[in-house]
């Protein structure tokens, strides 16, 4: 099975590969030669039974069923075993890349060591710088906070100001509503007093006008009645002169009478009733 796995293809059966994977089987089959794990065994290895002997190669697959299953397919048995060879070497020389591009522990731990330092210092200066905003938005909060307060003052002061100057003005109209009320009723008092003199004027003189009426008619009638009373008081005399004239001369025609005649006048006594009444 070694010989089937090491022999190599025969050149009329197998197609021309390319240079890469030439180059590839010759640096392995240098490796091989340098290192002893080619087929070429010295004769110490050569008398071991065979399951004591190493592989000379380190397989990461299973090269006898690739092969089984590449003869299955239809290809022949050296084109089958040329094909794992060919992936064996793709794989050897991708394995050489990435053992060439992997990191050492120690890289590891230093990468880490500076990683956590680097995190550390982040971390430090993340911090200071934080503590340095939250600093500055202290004093900026308080330069606001004594901004506001100022404002807030100077608010107050203008407030207490205009509350001072509308006082001022509601009591500069109190007092001018206050005079002009005065004014008016100053006025007022001065139409009233302008009405009652020209009402007590008017009255005064519809007063003397009546008045001197009253006298006249009073004068009148004190002249009338004088008049009338003169008038009576002369009537009566004159009646009671006329009437003492006639009780005259009855008197003397009764007394002629009794001288002529001797007799008496039964009518005497009446008579001088009657004279006596009207006296």
């Amino acid at each position: 099975m070694d010989e089937i796995l090491h022999m190599g293809p025969p050149p009329d059966s197998l197609p021309p590969l390319p240079s890469s994977i030439l180059a590839s089987d010759r640096l392995s089959d240098a490796s091989r030669s340098s290192t002893g794990t080619g087929t070429d065994t010295d004769p110490a290895t050569a008398t071991k039974p065979p399951h004591l002997t190493p592989t000379p190669y380190i397989h990461h697959f299973d090269s006898y069923t690739l092969v089984k299953q590449l003869t299955a397919g239809g290809y022949t048995l050296p084109q089958a075993i040329s094909s794992m060879k060919a992936i064996r070497t793709i794989l050897a020389s991708n394995l050489d890349v990435a053992q060439s591009g992997l990191v050492s522990k120690a890289d590891v731990e230093n990468e880490t060591y500076l990683f956590r330092a680097a995190c550390s210092e982040l971390s430090a200066e993340v911090h200071n710088n934080r503590r340095v905003a939250d600093e500055q938005l202290r004093q900026q909060r308080t330069l606001l906070q004594h901004e506001v307060d100022i404002l807030a003052q100077r608010l107050n002061q203008e407030l207490l100001t205009l509350t001072d100057s509308v006082r001022g003005m509601f009591n500069d109209r109190r007092m001018a509503v206050r005079e002009e009320q005065k004014a008016v009723e100053s006025r007022i008092q001065q139409i009233n007093y302008k009405i009652s003199v020209t009402l007590n004027s008017d009255a005064k003189s519809d007063i003397e006008g009546l008045r001197w009426v009253l006298i006249r008619r009073s004068v009148l009638g004190i002249i009338f009645m004088v008049v009338l009373t003169l008038g009576t008081i002369r009537y009566t005399t004159h009646m009671s002169h006329k009437r003492k004239k006639e009780a005259e001369e009855k008197e003397r025609e009764a007394q002629e009478m009794k001288k002529h005649n001797g007799r008496t006048d039964s009518s005497l006594a009446p008579d001088a009733v009657e004279i006596l009444a009207a006296n």
